[in-house]
């Protein structure tokens, strides 16, 4: 049993529109969940800083230092005489962690987003070329008609 012409054109279109699209979604979706991800790392990273930034002011005042002062962070951390080196130790190791977490989750969303902008554009200009390629099938179907 063959497929008529106007068929086959209508099930190529129907798959090439419904391909892009699902890879379109897909892609979307993966994006989303990457940039969900990025924004939770960025706003966990900031929150690590803030913390270890506090420290270092409770630092500074238990030294008596001034508030402008550089603070070395390797000293900070290994001075077992002060009451924050531990808690210094867990926001310090917590902020390298997040910015490693922060720049790969950055790049990951980068790496799906793109494809999945260049697959909508595909799949709208694919629905613009099909659109055409179905008027001009139609008129010369309407053509051969007329010479019958």
């Amino acid at each position: 049993m063959a497929l008529a012409k106007g068929k086959k054109r209508v099930l190529s279109y129907v798959a090439i529109l419904g391909g892009l699209a699902v890879l379109s979604l897909t892609f979307f979706t993966v994006s989303q969940f990457e940039k969900a991800k990025c924004d939770a790392s960025t706003s966990t990273l900031t929150m690590c800083e803030n913390k270890l930034n506090k420290l270092v002011t409770a630092y500074k005042k238990e030294k008596g230092m001034d508030k402008s002062a550089e603070v070395d962070m390797a000293a900070f951390i290994k001075d077992d005489k002060s009451s924050y080196s531990e808690a210094a130790k867990y926001w310090y190791s917590n902020v390298n962690y997040f910015k490693k977490e922060t720049n790969k989750n950055s790049v990951a969303y980068k790496v799906t987003a793109i494809p999945a902008y260049i697959c909508s554009m595909a799949t709208l200009v694919a629905f613009g070329l099909i659109l055409k390629h179905a008027e001009k099938a139609k008129e010369k179907e309407d053509e051969e008609a007329v010479k019958r």
